[in-house]
């Protein structure tokens, strides 16, 4: 039976709703013993190995120049900026608590949209959407005040909003910048530059001559590659080609669901009223501002 490009699509959607759920707790367990930006840089580059010899041996051509500049930066926003400042950051934050931080990625999407000139002015439930996620934000962080007393909690956090509106702005770039590649060859276009670019920044950092890595934190990065780099980011790419923006954005509600719940199981992170209660403030705020953006 052949299925249609729409299934494929809801496939894929479901890969990136849920493993990239997971992929929090990954990198919390990862970022234990392995330092940050240089696992981020691991993880993109293998994948990017693996996918681009893959589909090089079955015949496909690099690309054009300036289809491989758009590749480019989109991998430096998105896996540099996004992935591998949000790896640092969470060294000090929670998997839960970043992902419910993530799960502002659809306003962020609104917000880059309308700034970079789209000049409709926001739909009151829109705006309603925007408040409603602030108040959130309010129930999430207010039994975590003595948190901020630790400074790294407060780089983290501010690490983790910066790696998100890069992401969000990747995510606007690459939406808007149509390129003909298959999605999985495409993601390993981006995910070469983005790896080396952390290879970079890690050597800068002198992250490599302290790397130690338990067996816990290798299982975790063989599972970021194949999980969360090729399944799901190249899920990722074909979906926001294939689907509206209004329904690829509820991704965020599933990660959100999927990360607080394993990093409860798993790593016994608090799960209490606030925080319950900031997630469905959060995805009611979301869905108002996706659905009428």
């Amino acid at each position: 039976m052949t299925r249609s490009p729409k299934f494929f699509a809801w496939l894929a959607f479901a890969a990136v709703s849920i493993f990239w759920g997971t992929t929090f707790l990954a990198i919390s367990v990862g970022v234990k013993t392995f330092p940050p930006i240089l696992m981020a840089a691991f993880r993109h580059s293998i994948a990017g190995i693996i996918l681009l010899s893959f589909f090089l041996l079955q015949g496909f051509k690099i690309p054009n120049w300036k289809s491989l500049k758009t590749y480019g930066l989109n991998g430096i926003l998105m896996l540099a900026g996004g992935n591998g400042i949000i790896s640092w950051g969470m060294q000090y934050v929670g998997s839960g608590l970043t992902a419910l931080i993530c799960a502002l990625t659809p306003v962020w999407i609104v917000i880059i949209n309308k700034v970079s000139g789209n000049q409709e002015k926001l739909h009151p439930m829109a705006v309603l959407g925007f408040i409603i996620c602030l108040c959130g934000q309010f129930f999430l962080f207010k039994d975590k005040i003595k948190l901020f007393e630790n400074p790294m909690f407060i780089w983290g956090i501010l690490a983790v909003v910066l790696s998100n509106f890069f992401w969000a702005l990747g995510t606007v770039y690459s939406k808007n910048h149509k390129t003909s590649e298959h999605p999985l060859f495409a993601s390993g276009l981006q995910m070469i530059p983005g790896g080396v670019l952390l290879f970079i920044i890690s050597f800068f950092r002198g992250e490599m001559q302290h790397v130690a890595p338990s067996s816990e934190a290798i299982w975790a990065v063989a599972y970021l590659i194949v999980f969360g780099s090729i399944l799901a980011y190249g899920s990722y790419m074909y979906v926001i080609k294939q689907l509206p923006a209004t329904i690829v954005s509820t991704y965020a509600y599933i990660n959100t669901i999927v990360a607080i719940i394993l990093g409860w199981f798993w790593l016994h992170e608090a799960l209490d009223t606030s925080t319950i209660i900031s997630v469905v403030l959060t995805i009611i705020g979301v869905f108002l501002v996706s659905k009428n953006s």
